[in-house]
Parts: structure tokens; sequence; C-alpha cells
């Protein structure tokens, strides 16, 4: 595809994730938190353009450690296993979401979390490496009820390998953060 062509709008593959945090060791005392979980990706993609058109498994660490900044990281390994069309490539990838925080105070905050750098694992296949950068406010209309607000930027630093790209996006998000229950 050029420069002429269209845009598409469709639907991804869907994704269920699940962390196991671990308590060690002391989060109070050290500020450090990671988790580790399976990540499962389900072919429901309508598009050539979006999803892999194959079923695939990973294998997911989270590392946190909270300062001044609350960073983050997300690394998740990939591969598929079962296939919906004879198009579909082998996968295997890996992927890191570097995440970084900071709050201004108000319920203002910085953040660069949009950004998830990929390096396929096969013989000429894809790397991308977007960096991002965002403000947000979370707004306290009720007792007990927070909404997130934020807007962020998106752009490409570093690709090799792919045939499609976004050079630049532009993101809003509407979170409603409700109340933790207690059973």
């Amino acid at each position: 595809m050029g420069k002429e062509a269209s845009t598409t709008t469709a639907y991804d593959d869907t994704q269920l994730v699940d962390l196991f945090i671990a308590s060690w060791p002391n989060v109070e005392a050290t500020g450090f938190r990671w988790g580790i979980g399976p990540y499962f990706v389900f072919p429901t993609s309508n598009s050539e353009f979006t999803g892999g058109m194959a079923s695939g498994a990973r294998r997911e660490i989270r590392v946190s450690y909270c300062s001044g900044f609350k960073d983050f990281g997300l690394l998740q390994q990939a591969t598929s296993f079962a296939y919906t069309s004879r198009k579909s490539a082998p996968v295997t990838s890996l992927t890191f979401q570097p995440i970084i925080s900071y709050q201004l105070g108000e319920g203002w905050y910085l953040k660069s979390s949009d950004a998830t750098w990929t390096f396929n694992l096969r013989h000429n296949s894809s790397t991308t490496m977007p960096l991002s950068a965002g403000l947000g406010k979370v707004w306290k209309p009720a007792s007990g009820l927070s909404i997130d607000t934020s807007e962020s930027g998106e752009w490409t630093l570093y690709r090799e390998f792919a045939e499609q790209t976004q050079q630049f996006s532009l993101n809003f998000e509407f979170t409603v953060l409700l109340p933790r229950l207690l059973f």
C-alpha cells in the first residue's frame, strides 16, 4: 500500500491476559514489584490488515519500580500454534512496552505508555520501535468514582522490514475507574 491508500477500520484479535503478582520482595520497603503469567490471542480479526489469523500463546513478565517516577516494563514473548488461513505466517515475536508516569499533582500526570516495541524473531521479519508522550488527569466527580482522561502522541522512531507501519498517531483515552469491591 502506498501513500494514496485509504484507511481500513476493522476489529483486531481478542487478547486475554492474567498476571500473577509476586509478594517478594517487600513492595513497601523496596518499591519493586513483578508478575508473570500467560497471555492468549484468539483470531477474531475481520480484516487481512489487522490480526494474525492465528491463535497464539505468550509468556508475559511485568516489572515495576516506584520512586518519584512510576516506571514499569511489560515484556511478552509470543509464538503462534494454530492458524485460521493458509496465508497465515508463523509468528515468533518479543514485545516490550516501557511505561513511565510522573504525578504532577491535583490529578494531573505525564506519561509515556502507549508505545510497544516489537521484535519479530524470524529472519527478515519486522521490527518497530515507537516513542510516546502524553498528559492526563484523573477526575473525581463523586465519592468512590473516578474518571481518567488522557491524550498522547506516538511516533515511530525505528522500523525495519515493516511493509505498513503508522508513522504518527494521536490517542485520546477515557476510562471509568470503579471503586474497589471487598469480598
